[in-house]
């Protein structure tokens, strides 16, 4: 063989991009391992939200917790002291790289490509490469994005051995300090002291207000407890006011948008299954516009859609130890499956405003070109980068919903 279908090969690999692929529809992808992508629903859609960025040593924002408590009646003419508060805090993010690949070898190309072009056959192997590639890349988001959280590896600039992005746990958890404290199971990890570099302990300058809001529910949705504070439905309107924000009729230009635009709400998929029971077996007591049909895919509170999430299912996110949770101890999935632990459905009310993704303009699942691999020359590579992290600006507006004692047992058998 001549070797032109190999360098053909390389060249349309290089020349083309993923927006001109759709893959060939005999490829059933059955390597996807998660039904949902909340990391997507985070970063695009009509309720999330990303932001680029192109430099810089690391990743900043500034907020402040609290005014200088300056405003006052006086008498006219009366002696002010003036004076200058210095507030503003600024939090801080490293820059973290995630890489993957896609491969092929000369073998591939040379015997399965045939012997003179075929575009449609470099079309549908390409297609393959970049199914396997970007299903990887996903899927290791997602189960990333709801990883136990270790400090020294999101938390500290220097990142451990690998450097990790955060984790939506580390801004929105169950443990009464807001600072995830990580269990002793593999991998291992260390517990959180500050958060983007703020210590949610201290009230210097108000710190101890990034913190994220919390409800609980004890009941489950009966026809007896429906209207009860206790309930889901309870907990929810207790959420909703404690994330709810407003702007003042003047000087709006101050104050951070309060829209719910970007708002949702992730649960398992046992929590979607409790809240949708709820609706459905209500729904002649709901007289608002637009009834919860059992036919609507996802439900909705409040207009703020309430979406299942299918790695919340087990995910070794809450303490083992409700009363007493140390570091000694490793964190269980909601289910309960440990004595000392709350079993039951957790929502995660997330307003991507202030939490959300943020990545490098240049490096966003940027290609690399195709080269031989450094140790066998019969074998192609090119990489795919992503650099950036999750960052969450404002606390004080995410929110987690928990039960107080084990609630809808019955969900996880």
């Amino acid at each position: 063989m001549s070797g032109t279908p190999l360098t053909l090969f390389n060249n349309f690999v290089e020349s083309t991009g993923p927006a001109y692929i759709k893959p060939p529809e005999e490829v059933i992808n059955d390597a996807q391992l998660h039904r949902t992508y909340s990391i997507a629903s985070l970063m695009a859609g009509d309720r999330g939200k990303k932001m680029m960025y192109d430099g810089g040593s690391e990743i900043r924002f500034a907020t402040f917790f609290e005014t200088g408590g300056r405003t006052r009646f006086h008498q006219p003419g009366a002696t002010q002291n003036w004076a200058q508060p210095q507030k503003v805090v600024h939090g801080r993010a490293a820059h973290r790289y995630a890489i993957s690949d896609m491969s092929w070898n000369l073998q591939a190309a040379e015997l399965n490509l045939g012997g003179s072009p075929d575009f449609q056959r470099y079309f549908n192997y390409k297609a393959q490469l970049e199914q396997m590639a970007y299903t990887d890349i996903w899927d290791f988001l997602e189960s990333h994005v709801w990883s136990e959280p270790d400090g020294t590896e999101m938390e500290s600039l220097a990142g451990g051995s690998e450097g990790k992005m955060y984790s939506i746990p580390a801004f929105i958890n169950e443990y009464t300090d807001g600072l995830f404290n990580k269990g002793p199971s593999s991998p291992g990890g260390t517990a959180f002291t500050t958060l983007h570099g703020l210590d949610p302990a201290s009230t210097d300058k108000g710190q101890n207000r990034f913190k994220h809001q919390t409800a609980t529910y004890s009941n489950e949705n009966t026809l007896q407890t429906q209207s009860s504070l206790n309930s889901i439905l309870g907990a929810f309107e207790k959420m909703w006011k404690k994330v709810h924000f407003e702007k003042p009729p003047s000087n709006g230009d101050a104050y951070s948008n309060p829209a719910y635009n970007h708002q949702q709400i992730f649960t398992s998929e046992q929590g979607q299954t409790a809240y949708a029971s709820t609706l459905r077996a209500f729904q002649d007591q709901f007289v608002i516009e637009g009834r919860q049909d059992p036919a609507y895919p996802d439900p909705a509170f409040n207009f703020i859609p309430v979406k299942y999430v299918s790695a919340l299912g087990t995910a070794t996110l809450y303490p083992n130890n409700v009363t007493t949770p140390s570091s000694t101890t490793d964190n269980v999935a909601e289910n309960g499956s440990v004595t000392g632990t709350r079993a039951g459905p957790r929502f995660y009310w997330i307003n991507s405003n202030y939490l959300h993704p943020f990545f490098h303009k240049d490096y966003f699942f940027a290609r690399g070109g195709v080269r031989e691999h450094f140790n066998d020359p019969d074998t192609f590579v090119v990489p795919i980068r992503l650099w950036g992290n999750l960052i969450c600006t404002s606390r004080i507006r995410q929110g987690l919903v928990s039960p107080s004692q084990d609630v809808f047992t019955g969900l996880y058998t």
